[in-house]
């Protein structure tokens, strides 16, 4: 459902054209109604989570434009040997939207249209599964339409403990320093929290990762609340359909390719005929530079 709803509003802001819009998601609806069940799309529940903790996450997306961010409000959800970074938003859509299929009568496209309104300045659309037990890092993403999805050791970060001391949330937390893929990172841990985790593909440090920047300030996690989970929270994957499996550096050689070319990564999609409207280029700051 996520995948569809993605399309969806892409296509809103490629377009920039009312009655285009229009055409795309009344088409849109017809196919939607033919193809998908009263169902979401399949999931695979993989642990329960037991603390979850929200980070608003800061992307500087153009570094032509310093003072303009991409805000995503995020969500780590942690079990007892998975974790899964999300967005929080797009997670709480996915429930209402397979609710609302489940339980009402309302048209498939209503219901899509609805959750388009919700979610369309989202952010972030990445999602990052940690196994620590197998030592795996699974990550979905997408590239315009494309839906990747590539699996990887999981990284290896040289943190350097510092004695600085600051706090966060109300717990006292201490300060180390990194160097990943080509940035220098800042992170503050909370030793109180005995939880080697953090946003994004973080970990490695003797307690839960609340805040953590990169040295240019292009990248920003900051913990905005977290609490311990009593009720049954299930950690999921979902199946996406045409997912493209591939590896870390295929991945990012595609998502560069897209962003120096997206007209023609578009429509090579078959999605979109027309491409003249669209930017002859997208800005481009990865955070993995390695």
């Amino acid at each position: 459902m996520k995948n569809i709803i993605k399309s969806l509003f892409f296509l809103f802001c490629l377009l920039n054209n009312f009655c285009l819009i229009g055409q795309y998601v009344i088409q849109g609806g017809e196919r939607l109604e033919k193809e998908m069940s009263r169902n979401s799309w399949p999931r695979d529940t993989l642990e329960y989570a037991r603390l979850c903790v929200h980070y608003r996450q800061l992307v500087r997306k153009d570094t032509l434009i310093p003072d303009e961010y991409e805000t995503s409000e995020m969500i780590l959800q942690i079990g007892r040997q998975i974790s899964n970074y999300t967005n929080w938003i797009e997670l709480h859509n996915d429930s209402i939207v397979a609710y609302e299929l489940k339980n009402t009568d309302e048209s498939v496209l209503a219901i899509v249209n609805r959750s388009v309104s919700r979610t369309y300045k989202s952010g972030d659309y990445q999602t990052i599964l940690k196994n620590h037990p197998e030592g795996r890092t699974q990550v979905q993403s997408r590239v315009f339409f494309d839906r990747y999805l590539y699996e990887e050791d999981s990284p290896v970060f040289n943190w350097q403990l510092e004695k600085e001391e600051s706090e966060w949330l109300g717990y006292k937390c201490r300060k180390a320093t990194c160097t990943f893929r080509g940035r220098h990172y800042t992170a503050w841990y909370a030793p109180g929290i005995s939880v080697s985790n953090g946003p994004w593909k973080f970990t490695g440090l003797p307690g839960l990762i609340l805040r953590v920047s990169d040295a240019r300030g292009d990248y920003v996690f900051d913990a905005t609340a977290l609490y311990r989970v009593t009720w049954e929270r299930p950690i999921y994957i979902e199946k996406r359909p045409q997912e493209i499996k591939t590896t870390r550096e295929k991945f990012l050689k595609a998502e560069r390719a897209g962003m120096a070319n997206p007209g023609f990564n578009i429509q090579a999609s078959g999605k979109v005929k027309d491409v003249s409207d669209i930017r002859k280029k997208f800005p481009y700051n990865p955070m993995e530079l390695e």
